[in-house]
């Protein structure tokens, strides 16, 4: 019986990743980011992509599932836009949006890899220079974890 329960403890703890998540293509933001290089602006990203988020991987494509669940540090499921077999197959970045350790959202941008990658807290600012773009605080510093 406590084999069981410790069993049924662990299985509802590995529910908490990508359970109904799949990974859409978003053509607004890929667009606000290539407007965004062509301009030489800056931006935060939670501004461009609004939703209850607190941090952001960023991974560049083509990558295989196993490569995004290392960089994650965790089981994910990959399928939908962009996807093939559970691999990212497209040549651009995918956003992978967690709001603390629950992957809420995943986009694609197609074949745009404008941003590094890297995870990054909520209130990364994107800022372009000569058609590059990097990702700071919104202190200028450079972002990461």
């Amino acid at each position: 019986m406590l084999t069981l329960l410790a069993l049924l403890a662990v299985l509802a703890g590995c529910g908490s990743n990508t359970s109904g998540v799949t990974v859409k293509f978003d053509e607004d933001l890929k667009e606000a980011i290539a407007e965004l290089a062509r301009t030489d602006g800056s931006r935060s990203l939670k501004e461009l992509a609004p939703g209850d988020w607190t941090s952001v991987h960023v991974l560049t494509g083509p990558a295989s599932g196993a490569r995004i669940e290392e960089e994650l540090g965790r089981p994910a499921e990959i399928e939908g836009d962009g996807t093939y077999g559970g691999d990212y197959v497209q040549d651009g970045n995918l956003l992978v949006f967690q709001r603390d350790d629950d992957i809420v959202r995943m986009v694609s941008l197609g074949q745009l890899a404008a941003l590094g990658a890297g995870e990054y807290r909520a209130d990364v600012v994107l800022r372009a220079h000569g058609g590059g773009i990097t990702m700071t605080g919104p202190d200028g510093r450079p972002a990461g974890r």
